[in-house]
């Protein structure tokens, strides 16, 4: 399905629907021209002078690529400019771009257009993507609008899931392709090459996948020139015969980036004639493509943001309650909503060397087996997960029934050994549709003969439980501190009760229960709870005394990539020292605190905005030194700067604090943004 076959350079090929100058480096000599060039601009490459750079293109041109060239990869934006083209006036659109030591100048005609009609679509559309309450609205309008612009005969949008396979989510189609639509194609059609080459050139068009491509002149024995990051290079031959058993010939294939540059999916439109997307129409889809892409990650951050709330209020208890929960009343409390947010048919609480459970679960003795092997299997303070016990090596050899997922949450309440909590899910026979089969020998995916006309290759995928999603398990850590804190708080409640004569022993609780309360296990700063009670008492004396001070509300930039790359256990050392630089640079009337995840927030008493100013700039440039043992990259982090406005609430300085640290972020990352005078304003909560 995607562009995966890597062009050759011996020779470079190009598709002869543009024609290409290749510069050197300073833009003044032109080292080889497309074949095609006279023919299809009129242009005529009078050979190696000087200058020839300004005698084919004249000097107002040649001079303007020159200086937008001097210290760039690519021009900022395509120019304009007409040649006599067999008697009659042509327009063409010019692109350039670096390659290696060369410049890669590509031209493209421009057919007259409706600009007005044009503009007009595009906006119409872009109100569709931002109206729609969901990702299928989101997804169905995003094609509907490209094949519209496009005319092309099939438009997808193909997601990656977590092993790289390409589903269909979304089709829109004139019937004279076959549909695609809930189809997937292997991961091996989207090798690592290929996803990262989409980072550098994220639009890849076919105008006619069967057209004889041409080359460059004069034509060299070293053919040294790069041409794969050009939009006019022509397809290799075995991507040729790839499309041709797809009955193809033009095709537009443009990445949708997700969460830190990581490619979500692609959208491909396909043609079953030749087809040549004039480049304003190609660069609107691109604009319509990033629009939509933005929106689904706003909406999908929207409903993560929802089901996170939901499962942090399952342990609020009513506030009429005197006495503290036990460990059996917890469970039995709030296993219903428990097995309804992680989608679970049982829970089993591990504590104390008794298992309390509800639900359907495996025998006790198997769970205190499954809890024993990830005591030594499973350091870390992170849930444990497996959608396939029958294969995973912690529990294969142990009698799960027809139990085939389990998410294991860690509860750091012992030092010597930890209490879990255990969700059970059973099998889901799940049915996929491959576009390719299997060949028997290898098991590898094999196209058909005809992909074009043959049918989808069904899959039934039995003995796993539903996949445990990313959000499910960020939930599970919150629910896994709340439950300690609430069995904590029993356990001392008790402890109060019945000991009162072994006070030494009642001591270390209260100040084990004081520091789990205020301090947060990882990084030993405030935690959440009391930097709040800490700015709720400045606040006070801000409305009393008219004391001003500023939060400063930061995020390490990229932390999932650094987890994804390095480790969870690197990611906590990330943290742990960002966290002690940041705390040993501050004033002794400032406080730092952990606000969640990689946020980090600091309550800077008795300053100033331009005061706050400067300290946000200081931490954000000393963050920046930081060097992590293990951690190949720089850390930088994203501030947001609040400071105190008569008739503020914690919870509107934070929403400003909070808009203005992912301003920060959609501009760039490694900034400091002021907050608005207001509240929070639409579309600035961003993922």
């Amino acid at each position: 399905m995607p562009d995966n076959i890597t062009l050759l350079k011996s020779p470079p090929w190009l598709q002869p629907s543009g024609a290409m100058l290749v510069l050197d480096a300073s833009c003044r000599r032109v080292c080889q021209v497309s074949a095609n060039l006279t023919e299809l601009t009129g242009l005529e490459w009078p050979g190696k002078t000087e200058d020839s750079v300004t005698t084919l293109l004249g000097n107002r041109l040649a001079r303007h690529v020159k200086d937008e060239m001097r210290d760039a990869l690519r021009l900022p934006g395509p120019l304009a400019f007409s040649c006599l083209v067999q008697g009659r006036s042509q327009r063409f659109q010019l692109n350039a771009l670096r390659s290696g030591k060369h410049v890669l100048v590509e031209l493209e005609p421009l057919n007259t257009s409706d600009k007005r009609r044009l503009l007009g679509t595009v906006n119409e559309s872009l109100v569709q993507l931002a109206d729609a309450p969901h990702q299928d609205a989101l997804l169905d309008s995003l094609v509907n609008a490209i094949r519209q612009l496009t005319g092309h005969d099939r438009v997808v949008v193909c997601h990656f899931d977590s092993d790289w396979h390409g589903l269909m989510v979304a089709q829109a189609t004139s019937g004279k392709l076959p549909a695609l639509l809930g189809q997937r194609f292997p991961a091996s059609d989207f090798p690592l090459s290929l996803r990262r080459s989409y980072e550098r050139t994220p639009v890849r068009a076919i105008t006619d996948a069967q057209a004889p491509p041409v080359t460059l002149l004069p034509r060299t024995s070293d053919n040294s020139v790069d041409v794969t990051v050009s939009l006019l290079r022509a397809p290799a031959p075995e991507r040729q015969t790839y499309l041709a058993r797809m009955g193809v010939r033009g095709s537009l294939s443009l990445a949708m980036q997700g969460d830190d540059a990581g490619l979500w999916g692609l959208v491909i439109c396909h043609s079953a004639t030749p087809h040549q997307v004039p480049p304003p129409i190609r660069d609107a889809v691109r604009a319509l493509v990033q629009m939509a892409t933005q929106r689904l990650l706003l909406l999908r951050a929207r409903q993560e943001a929802r089901y996170l709330e939901r499962v942090q209020d399952s342990l609020v208890l009513p506030a009429s309650q005197e006495e503290p929960y036990s460990p059996a009343q917890l469970l039995q409390q709030q296993a219903a909503t428990w097995l309804e947010l992680f989608r679970s048919t049982g829970v089993a609480l591990c504590i104390n060397g008794k298992v309390i459970s509800t639900g359907q679960v495996p025998a006790s003795a198997v769970i205190e087996q499954l809890t024993a092997r990830l005591e030594t299997a499973h350091a870390h303070a992170r849930p444990w997960c497996s959608r396939n016990l029958r294969s995973d090596p912690v529990t294969r050899t142990l009698p799960m029934g027809h139990h085939c997922g389990v998410m294991a949450i860690p509860l750091a309440m012992n030092p010597s050994q930890r209490s879990w909590l255990v969700f059970f899910r059973p099998e889901q026979v799940e049915t996929l549709y491959w576009a390719m089969q299997p060949t028997e020998a290898s098991g590898q995916f094999m196209m058909s003969t005809d992909l074009a006309g043959s049918a989808a290759w069904r899959e039934e995928v039995v003995g796993k439980s539903e996949a445990w999603q990313h959000v499910e398990r960020l939930a599970a850590v919150d629910l896994g501190e709340d439950l300690t804190l609430a069995i904590f708080a029993y356990e001392i409640n008790n402890l109060n009760a019945h000991l009162q004569a072994e006070r030494q022993a009642l001591a270390k609780a209260n100040q084990r229960l004081e520091q789990l309360a205020h301090f947060d296990p990882l990084t030993q700063v405030w935690n959440r709870y009391r930097i709040e009670q800490a700015i709720d008492a400045q606040l006070v004396a801000a409305q009393r005394y008219g004391t001003p001070f500023c939060l400063l509300l930061f995020d390490v930039d990229n932390f999932k990539t650094i987890n994804d790359t390095y480790g969870h256990a690197l990611g906590d050392d990330v943290l742990v020292a960002l966290a002690a630089l940041v705390e040993g640079s501050l004033r002794g009337c400032d406080h730092l605190g952990r606000w969640g995840g990689e946020e980090f927030i600091v309550l800077a008493t008795h300053s100033d905005l331009e005061a706050a100013v400067g300290l946000a700039e200081r931490l954000r440039t000393l963050i920046a030194s930081l060097e992590v043992i293990g951690l190949e990259q720089s850390i930088t982090v994203s501030i947001g700067l609040a400071d105190w406005n008569a008739g503020d609430s914690c919870k509107t300085l934070m929403g400003r604090a909070d808009a203005a640290m992912y301003r920060a972020k959609h501009s760039g990352r490694n900034r400091v943004e002021l907050a608005q005078e207001t509240g929070l304003e639409p579309g600035d909560k961003a993922p």
